[in-house]
């Protein structure tokens, strides 16, 4: 169920776009906004605190808090004009903490709303913080957000792994709605025509059992899993991609490629993901 959903901010262009998707999801589902917003503070290391006195550090601080007042009373008038249960979270923290309190603050909600890596914006930390550590589902969103939330068209890539099967336990919710979900099933060469049918059958049956009508969509490779899979989202002008994140690790897929980094990198669409 999506309930409660989480919605970072940053008092960039962006928010627009991510409220909006935010927005839809509340208003078919019932649910509530909560945006978060951390105000990252400057952190004077030891070394540097001899160049400074105590009231030079003060004023420092006192100079980000303000800044942050600024930003937080914009976030604030765009969730005012939501028509949704809505509110702020606010964290005034060291630029080496946010990552903790981002990871803590999602595993207090039902989906964590944020934006792809873009050059606008390169939101790939902010991923891999909550991917790994919170475990929840992200909804990531391309520059200029959603087209149309809750997705019509879902293209869910399915393997038989343990972030594949995550990724679908998250996205029950989005596919129910959809009028169209298709089970992408990229061809491994260590498993048999047979056992890919079977898997295929598994997770339609399963799918079933939700509710979920599903067309099964067994294709190869092709140029790699990451490019096929967006290739075939736009063969089928798919409104959201739900996957798996990071089958290998963060440091292979960085050395090596793979999928979770082809699609952070190239999908024009949004994404649901999950570890």
């Amino acid at each position: 169920m999506l309930k409660d959903l989480c919605v970072y901010l940053d008092g960039s262009e962006a928010d627009a776009g991510r409220l909006e998707a935010a927005r839809q999801l509340a208003v078919a589902h019932d649910a509530a906004v909560s945006g978060l917003y951390f105000n990252q503070l400057p952190e004077i290391v030891i070394s540097d605190a001899y160049g400074y006195s105590g009231v030079a550090i003060d004023e420092i601080q006192a100079s980000a808090r303000a800044e942050g007042d600024k930003v937080a009373e914009k976030l604030k008038a765009m969730l005012d004009k939501l028509d949704v249960r809505h509110e702020l979270r606010r964290y005034d923290v060291p630029v080496s903490r946010w990552r903790f309190v981002a990871e803590a603050e999602a595993r207090l909600f039902d989906l964590f709303v944020a934006s792809l890596p873009s050059k606008a914006e390169d939101s790939s930390d902010l991923i891999e913080t909550v991917l790994f550590g919170s475990g929840r589902a992200l909804l990531l969103l391309p520059e200029g957000g959603a087209r149309t939330m809750p997705p019509k068209t879902v293209l869910l890539g399915w393997k038989n792994s343990r972030e594949s099967a995550r990724a679908v336990s998250e996205a029950i919710p989005f596919m129910k709605g959809a009028e169209v979900v298709s089970v992408c099933m990229i061809h491994e060469e260590h498993l048999g025509s047979i056992d890919s049918a079977t898997q295929g059958k598994d997770i339609a049956r399963h799918l079933d059992r939700h509710g979920v009508e599903a067309d099964l969509n067994p294709v190869a490779e092709g140029k790699g899993v990451g490019q096929t899979l967006m290739e075939e989202a736009k063969l089928i002008n798919a409104d959201l991609i739900v996957m798996g994140g990071y089958g290998h690790t963060r440091f292979r897929e960085w050395l090596l490629g793979g999928a979770t980094r082809d699609v952070l990198k190239g999908m024009d669409r949004p994404v649901l993901m999950a570890h």
